[in-house]
């Protein structure tokens, strides 16, 4: 068994579409993934299976393509990538956790002669049939979700055999066939897909932006931390001479008058859907003027799970094995997708 952390989003756009138009124009989703297993299996090599321009800068590194397997029953899959990471030169350097802060010496880690990209991999079940995928998190391995939306985005617009080039290999349209059309180059390439239930939450907040008045916000503190024992001081501070001293961790309540601008709304929503578990934050959410509060716990769908499968030492889980497990699981992996897409607490009379 191994123990995964699994998160759902919904899959917008997959295809190729005429500006301004929501509906697909041909491919989609299953054919998407078809297309790609059959470019990266080829016969190329793995350093030549990244789909985008690189951006170290801007910490967007290569992703790979590493395998995909799908079910014919019903049409679920398993696509895993490989994320590259910092590194000089094939070395990934550490430091000793017991020296003192200002030593320069650094431990390193490298593949000796072998050619190698340092790196994690990356596992995405794609269950069509509802729409939606999910990143599958291992101790050996990361989430992943932007890699997958470069590689994605850039294998539709530089890789599938839709595109329409010139003589100089320009690409300039997309149709069916790769042939030249009337209609080709309005055509463009869009992989888009939101954090599970996100977009019924936002259309919930901004359809109510004008009657939000206060913002709330529920985070567990932990007495041993310094800034959330200062934070559990300021709760006390003129109430008690001696702060209360907590062995566990308690929850507390920030709420505060508060009327954001749609850009601060939307900017919030996101931020909450992509916190992990780590995250001390546990629910945040607004009242209306009316005393109505809409929490935003339920903007995704994110749990741990243990699946049933092995793993070989310094291997990457096979696609087959993987999906072999999920579809034994399948019902109750799924079934978290039915749950509300976010949480209503009525007013209270006063």
């Amino acid at each position: 068994m191994l123990e995964a952390k699994i998160k759902f989003f919904d899959i917008k756009k997959c295809g190729f579409y005429l500006r301004g138009n929501n509906q697909t124009e041909f491919s989609g989703l299953s054919d998407t993934l078809q297309k790609l297993s059959l470019w990266g299996g080829d016969g190329r090599e793995f350093v030549n299976t990244t789909t985008y321009e690189a951006d170290p800068d801007n910490n967007l590194r290569n992703t790979y393509f590493c395998n995909w397997h799908r079910n014919d029953v019903n049409g679920d899959s398993i696509l895993i990538l490989w994320n590259e990471v910092p590194n000089d030169n094939g070395v990934i350097y550490g430091m000793n956790p017991m020296d003192r802060p200002g030593n320069t010496s650094m431990l390193t880690t490298g593949f000796g002669n072998t050619p190698a990209i340092p790196g994690f991999p990356s596992y995405f079940w794609f269950v069509p049939e509802r729409n939606v995928f999910a990143t599958i998190r291992f101790n050996h391995s990361v989430q992943g979700k932007k890699n997958l939306d470069h590689f994605l985005n850039g294998f539709l617009a530089n890789k599938s055999p839709y595109r329409v080039v010139d003589k100089e290999g320009t690409v300039v349209g997309y149709s069916a066939n790769g042939q030249l059309s009337e209609r080709s180059g309005r055509v463009h390439s869009k992989f888009h897909a939101l954090g599970r239930k996100q977009e019924e939450l936002e259309a919930e907040l901004l359809t109510n932006l004008h009657k939000i008045r206060r913002i709330i916000k529920r985070e567990t503190l932990q007495y041993t931390v310094e800034d959330d024992r200062r934070t559990l001081e300021r709760v006390f501070s003129g109430l008690l001479g001696n702060t209360p001293t907590f062995n566990q961790a308690r929850t507390i309540s920030h709420e505060l008058q508060f009327e954001p601008t749609e850009q601060q709304l939307r900017q919030i929503i996101n931020n909450y859907a992509e916190l992990n578990s780590s995250s001390s934050i546990r629910n945040a959410g607004f009242i209306y003027n009316d005393g109505k509060r809409v929490m935003l716990n339920g903007a995704n769908v994110a749990f741990v799970a243990e699946i049933n499968t092995q793993r070989e030492e310094n291997q990457i889980v096979t696609p087959q094995s993987l999906l072999t497990a999920i579809t034994s699981q399948r019902q109750a992996l799924l079934r978290p997708l039915d749950q509300p897409a976010f949480e209503i607490e009525e007013a209270v009379a006063q």
